[in-house]
């Protein structure tokens, strides 16, 4: 079992309240009758003046001291905001109402906060709740993570074991604290993310539910190639839609998409053409292993796309079950593909499926990561779509992110010779 507490030796964890004296000469209040130190009081009588000054980790309450309440207010209020593409988070300045919104914070809790920096451990930087609101946020930007990581392993050491440790309340702060510890890992540990995605020439943005990373299961996280192909599809959508349209002469176009994995490019064409034309005219399946279908139907009924999108199963190495289900063979006229490279065996298996299910005037849109790794496994896939008698019509490189920094890709239009 993951035990943070693992990650940090005893001295990097530093206890309270000393970890809060030792810089700057900072006083702490002690309870009557102990005595402060009077030239640490005058320096932070005179630091307080600024009201706008920033804050650091040391403005975090005392874990020894403070209330389980406090202590959750901060967790809460060091929730990451919505995650946008590939953007970890937004440093945009809210109201306090937008702050409890968007974190789900209650104003009870917020109230305790602010009588903690206000009664119990005045602090002038924070003592209004739009000082609040607008400062602790802004934390996970302004500190390290390891400082932070070592607030959260001190909060974790005093409640984990606790007495009370099935009150409400303490339950709550220790699944905050779950998060924000796991948050601060990397993707692979964080827990289930909602995150959306905007694109250039689509109104809504796409709101998509991955699962945390478990077992291996990679098509529960939305890949760079993903985002890059949506854009790409969002915009012929925008410039030649109306063309499709014309050219198909009142019949439904079907759209293929495989290995769709949290689905972010067939729902992206779903969403730009129910746009343009609403739910007419168009069948389009999304399509994976049976493991990942399950989180791909909701994230269709997250899009509100479930009157015309599909999401089903389709084994590459077993195609005949889909077909005997819904037919198609051959029938697509337009199909999706999105980093599908990733082991030897792939490129035999897409350029199959492409030759199983692209209609003779039908067009493929392939998208794949240039990692290095699977340099090879490209290589192949352009000999493939050769000797299978499939051209290539347009081809570039570019950039884009992903959780793990830039990657390049590669675009593909395919078509049959």
């Amino acid at each position: 079992m993951f035990d943070p507490l693992d990650l940090y030796t005893f001295d990097e964890i530093q206890t309270e309240p000393l970890q809060l004296s030792l810089v700057k000469n900072k006083p702490i209040q002690l309870s009557p009758g102990r005595q402060l130190d009077e030239t640490s009081a005058n320096e932070d009588i005179h630091q307080s003046d600024d009201d706008d000054a920033i804050i650091d980790n040391l403005d975090l309450p005392s874990v020894r001291y403070a209330s389980p309440e406090v202590i959750l207010c901060i967790l809460i209020l060091l929730r990451p905001d919505r995650q946008v593409n590939f953007n970890r988070e937004t440093k945009k300045c809210k109201s306090v109402l937008e702050i409890c919104i968007s974190h789900g914070l209650e104003p009870d809790l917020l109230k305790n906060l602010l009588n903690w920096y206000t009664e119990e451990w005045p602090n002038k930087r924070l003592n209004s709740m739009e000082k609040i609101c607008s400062k602790i946020p802004l934390l996970r930007f302004m500190v390290s993570k390891e400082l932070l990581l070592g607030y959260y392993t001190t909060v974790l050491k005093k409640y984990n074991n606790n007495d009370n440790s099935n009150d409400e309340t303490i339950q709550q702060l220790l699944k905050e604290l779950s998060s924000r510890v796991s948050e601060n890992c990397g993707r692979t540990a964080q827990p289930s993310i909602i995150r959306y995605f905007e694109l250039k020439n689509l109104n809504n943005a796409i709101p998509l539910y991955e699962p945390s990373l478990t077992a291996d299961n990679l098509g529960w996280k939305t890949w760079g190639s993903s985002l890059i192909l949506s854009q790409l599809l969002v915009d012929y959508l925008h410039t030649v839609g109306v063309h499709i349209t014309a050219s198909c002469n009142q019949k439904k176009i079907k759209v293929l998409e495989l290995g769709s994995g949290t689905g972010l490019v067939g729902l992206s064409w779903a969403s730009k053409w129910k746009e343009l034309y609403g739910t007419d005219k168009m069948e389009i399946f999304v399509t994976d292993l049976p493991e990942i279908v399950t989180n791909l139907k909701k994230n269709v009924s997250l899009n509100n796309l479930q009157d015309f999108v599909q999401a089903e199963i389709l084994d590459w190495t077993n195609p005949q079950d889909f077909i005997d289900r819904f037919g198609h063979e051959n029938e697509f006229d337009i199909i999706l593909v999105a980093d599908p490279i990733y082991s030897p065996q792939h490129p035999e298996w897409v350029v199959n499926m492409i030759s199983k299910f692209l209609a003779p005037s039908g067009t493929c849109h392939l998208e794949i990561p240039l990692r290095a790794k699977y340099a090879k496994e490209r290589e192949l896939l352009k000999l493939l779509l050769n000797d299978n008698n499939f051209g290539v019509i347009k081809e570039y490189h570019s950039e884009g992110m992903d959780d793990w920094g830039a990657v390049k890709y590669l675009y593909r239009q395919i078509v049959h010779n």
